[in-house]
């Protein structure tokens, strides 16, 4: 197997944490949501936060089952990949470039929004549900970031390390 081909896979196998923390955390703010609701159903708070943890716990659980099987798929491709090191090496720097402009530029814009939209419900309006609307997107938010900077610091690491390879 290639020099290069190891370190690819080295940096798939760590997006697979990523992707199996945002599969766990989407698990929790779900059931967190689904026992936090019959007990306090009357509870316009409660019920809005509820809301909040079922869109923001799905959307973690979905994006990481895909980031799951997308990099499962990345890591067999590289496997049976005919490339050499120094082409292998070319792409992977072009493509982690990519991901560091793009994928999480619209990954922060997205939690941002969701924060200041969740405090601004939280702070502005009269209705507990949407206060609770507001906390819920409050803390999807963050912990978003929470992940994302996680990732992105991984991946600048990966980054650094590929360009100070040489072949």
């Amino acid at each position: 197997m290639h020099e290069m081909v190891e370190y690819i896979h080295r940096y798939y196998q760590n997006e697979q944490i990523n992707a199996f923390l945002s599969i766990a955390i989407g698990t929790v703010i779900l059931l967190s949501s689904f026992i936090l609701s019959p007990f306090f159903e009357n509870e316009g708070l409660v019920k809005g936060l509820s809301y909040a943890f079922n869109v923001g716990g799905l959307f973690f659980l979905i994006a990481g089952v895909i980031v799951a099987v997308g990099n499962r798929g990345q890591m067999t491709e590289i496997r049976n990949s005919a490339q050499t090191n120094v082409e292998l090496h070319k792409s992977e720097i072009a493509r982690m470039s990519l991901v560091m402009k793009s994928s999480y530029r619209s990954a922060l814009i997205l939690f941002s929004t969701l924060i200041f939209g969740g405090l601004v419900l939280a702070l502005s309006v009269s209705s507990d549900f949407w206060k609770g609307i507001g906390l819920g997107l409050l803390i999807v938010g963050t912990t978003g970031h929470a992940i994302e900077a996680f990732s992105m610091w991984k991946s600048k690491r990966y980054q650094q390390e590929l360009n100070s390879i040489k072949f």
